[in-house]
C-alpha cells in the first residue's frame, strides 16, 4: 500500500524527477527514470484529487466492448478504471516506454482481478499499437513528456479503428516546477493534430489548470 505523501513531499518528488531527466537522458521523455522514484508521484492523492480520474472515465462515454490504449499509463492510475470501464468484453492496452511502470501497473492489475489489459512497451516516437485495433487513444498528463511530438502524434491514426477518438489531457496553466523546458501551447498542439489528421470534436471544463480535448480524425479527401 502506498502511503499517501504530503505537498512538501510531493514537491521534493518532482525535483527528483526532473533532475533524473535532464541528468541522465537527452529525451525529454523521462524515460530513464527509476519507477520507484515515480510511482508514489503518480499514485499521490492531491494529484488524483486534481485529476478526477472517475468523472475523466465518465466523459469518455465508453461501451463495454471498447478498446482503449492507455498511453504513458504509467502506475496505472487509469488502466485499472479504463479496464473496469469497457468490461470483459472490452480491452486496455496499457502502453509505457519504462519496464518497470509496465511491471508494476501489470501487478496492481493481478490485485485488481482485471484480466482484460495487455501491456506494450512502447517506442520513444511510436506507441507500438496494432494497425485499428483502438477505439479510444487515451493521453493523460504525457504530451509534454514526448520530445518529438508531431512524429509521435502522427502515428496515432493508423492505430485507430473506424470512428475512432483521441482524448488528450494536459497541463495549460500551473506546470510544475521543473517544467519549464517540456512546455507547450495549445495553438501548437492543435496545429500538430490537424497535421496529424485530427479535428476537435469536444472539450470538457473539468480540471481547472489542464485542458481536455476529444480528437477524431478528419475525413480524408477523394482525388476525382
Amino acid at each position: 500500500m502506498i502511503r499517501r505523501l504530503g505537498k512538501f513531499e510531493y514537491f521534493i518528488n518532482y525535483v527528483i524527477l526532473v533532475w533524473l531527466c535532464f541528468s541522465g537522458a537527452s529525451h525529454a521523455q523521462l524515460g530513464r527514470r527509476p519507477a520507484k522514484d515515480y510511482i508514489p508521484v503518480l499514485e499521490n492523492q492531491d494529484r488524483l484529487a486534481r485529476l478526477q480520474p472517475d468523472n475523466v472515465i465518465a466523459r469518455l462515454n465508453l461501451r463495454k466492448e471498447d478498446v482503449v490504449a492507455d498511453i504513458g499509463a504509467g502506475s496505472g492510475v487509469f488502466t485499472r478504471r479504463l479496464a473496469q470501464a469497457v468490461g470483459s468484453g472490452g480491452k486496455v492496452f496499457a502502453v509505457d516506454i519504462d519496464q518497470e511502470l509496465l511491471d508494476y501497473n501489470r501487478g496492481k492489475i493481478r490485485e485488481a482481478k482485471l484480466s482484460n489489459v495487455e501491456f506494450i512497451l512502447g517506442g520513444f516516437d511510436n506507441p507500438k499499437l496494432p494497425p485499428k485495433s483502438v477505439d479510444v487513444v487515451f493521453i493523460c498528463d504525457v504530451v509534454h513528456h514526448i520530445e518529438h511530438r508531431q512524429l509521435y502524434l502522427g502515428t496515432l491514426r493508423e492505430c485507430l479503428k473506424p470512428g475512432g477518438r483521441v482524448a488528450i489531457i494536459d497541463y495549460k496553466t500551473n506546470w510544475p516546477p521543473g517544467h519549464e523546458q517540456m512546455k507547450y501551447r495549445l495553438d501548437e498542439l492543435l496545429a500538430w493534430m490537424t497535421k496529424a489528421g485530427f479535428q476537435k470534436k469536444e472539450e470538457f471544463d473539468l480540471i481547472p489548470d489542464a485542458f481536455f480535448f476529444i480528437f477524431v480524425p478528419m475525413e480524408r479527401s477523394i482525388s476525382r
